[in-house]
C-alpha cells in the first residue's frame, strides 16, 4: 500500500528493558494504532510500529536479513509481497493455533502459504474512487480498459510503483488481464502505457481520493481500505453520507481482489511476542479492529461501513482470476520494466 511519501515510527508502551514486539506495516495509521494499543492492554507487551510503504519495507528486509530488526510484517497491498519474501526466506513459517484448520484456498482465492509462512489477515480489492459531483451516469467508467480513453488525459492519479504495493498489484494484475489474449503481456504493457500517459502525477501528498475530492483529477486507482480511511478522515469521524456526495469508490469487472498478509520474520529479535501479536490480529478482538476499514477473514464480522452495496459475494463476483505465483515471480522485474521503459519513454 501507499504511504504519504515518508515512514513514520512510533511505540506504544514503555521502553524500559520489557517484553516488546517491533513491527513493520503500510497499514491505516489509525488501524495500526487502534491495534497496537488493544494488544498492549491485552498483553503488557509494548509495540514499536513503523509504517512504511510495501515496496520499502520488503526492501528493507532484503537489507535486514543477515541481523533481522523486525519481528511481524503486516498488510503488503495482498499478498504477493509476502510470497516474495516467502521465496526469498524472509519469512518464518508459523501456524495461528486458531486457524490450524484454515484450507489452503476458499473457493478461488488463495487464503494462506502452503507451508504457513504467511497468514491472511484480511480481504482487499483494488478499484477507483471518483467524484459523483463531477462523474455521473454514462461518464463513470465501468471498466480498466475506459481508462485510457483520452478524456482521461490528466485525470487520474497513483503512487508511485517504486513505493507503493498498491500501483505494484495494479501493473501486474493489469498484465495479467492480457497474458491470455493473443497480444499477450506485451499488449499489456501498451495498456499500462496508455495509462501512465493519462496519469496528471504521482500521489506525493495523502491519497489518491484527497486529489479527487479537491477536483484535481477525475479518478484516484487504491483499495477500498484506503477509501474508507480517507472518508473518516476528511468527513468527521464517519459521518459518512455527507462523503459519499464528493466521493465514491468503485470495483469494475476483473478487478484484484485478494488476501492481505501478516507473517514473522525469521529470526526475529522477539518470536514469541512476535507470535503472539499475529495471534491477537487473527482474533476477534483483532479483526474487529481490522474491520475498520477492511472485509474481514471472519465470516461473523460485516463488509467495513461505508461500502454500501459492496459485500464480499459482490467483490468474488467480480474478482479478477489472478496467478499469485507469476505476480510473485515477477515483481521485481515488472517494476524495474516500468521504472526503465515506460516512465523513461513517455512524456505526460
Amino acid at each position: 500500500m501507499g504511504l504519504s511519501g515518508c515512514a513514520s515510527y512510533w511505540s506504544q508502551g514503555r521502553q524500559d528493558g520489557g517484553r516488546k514486539v517491533v513491527v513493520y506495516t503500510p497499514f491505516p495509521n489509525a488501524a495500526a494504532q487502534a491495534l497496537a494499543e488493544a494488544f498492549q492492554a491485552r498483553t503488557g507487551i509494548a509495540v514499536e510500529q513503523n509504517l512504511d510503504s510495501t515496496t520499502k519495507i520488503l526492501a528493507r528486509l532484503r537489507i535486514e536479513k543477515r541481523w533481522p530488526r523486525c519481528d511481524v510484517w503486516y498488510s503488503g497491498g495482498g499478498m504477493v509481497p509476502f510470497m516474495t519474501a516467502a521465496q526469498e526466506d524472509l519469512l518464518e513459517p508459523y501456524v495461528p493455533p486458531e486457524w490450524r484448520h484454515l484450507p489452503y484456498k476458499r473457493g478461488a482465492l488463495v487464503m494462506r502459504d502452503r507451508a504457513w509462512r504467511w497468514s491472511p489477515l484480511a480481504i482487499v480489492s483494488l478499484g477507483f474512487c471518483y467524484n459523483p459531483q463531477v462523474l455521473q451516469g454514462e461518464a463513470i467508467p465501468r471498466r480498466w480498459e475506459d481508462l485510457t480513453q483520452p478524456r482521461f488525459r490528466g485525470q487520474i492519479e497513483m503512487w508511485d510503483p517504486s513505493d507503493s504495493g498498491t500501483s505494484m498489484l495494479f501493473l501486474e494484475a493489469s498484465l495479467q488481464r492480457y497474458l491470455a489474449t493473443p497480444g499477450g503481456e506485451e499488449a499489456g504493457w501498451r495498456y499500462l502505457k496508455a495509462i501512465y500517459a493519462n496519469l496528471k502525477r504521482y500521489t506525493v501528498e495523502g491519497k489518491p481520493a484527497f486529489a479527487v475530492a479537491r477536483g484535481e483529477c477525475q479518478i484516484g486507482l487504491q483499495f477500498e481500505s484506503q477509501y474508507l480511511e480517507f472518508l473518516e478522515q476528511q468527513f468527521l469521524n464517519r459521518q459518512l453520507g455527507q462523503g459519499a456526495r464528493h466521493l465514491a469508490w468503485y470495483l469494475p469487472e476483473q478487478s484484484p481482489v485478494l488476501v492481505d498478509g501478516i507473517a514473522l520474520i525469521k529470526g526475529a529479535p522477539h518470536p514469541q511476542e512476535g507470535r503472539q501479536f499475529i495471534d491477537f490480529c487473527l482474533s476477534l478482538e483483532g479483526q474487529k479492529i481490522i474491520n475498520r476499514y477492511f472485509f474481514s477473514i471472519n465470516p461473523q464480522l460485516p463488509p467495513p461501513p461505508g461500502l454500501e452495496g459492496i459485500d464480499l459475494e459482490t467483490l468474488l463476483e467480480r474478482a479478477q482470476p489472478l496467478d499469485p505465483q507469476w505476480m510473485a515471480d515477477n515483481y521485481d522485474r515488472v517494476r524495474q520494466r516500468w521504472q526503465n521503459e515506460v516512465e523513461a519513454s513517455i512524456e505526460v
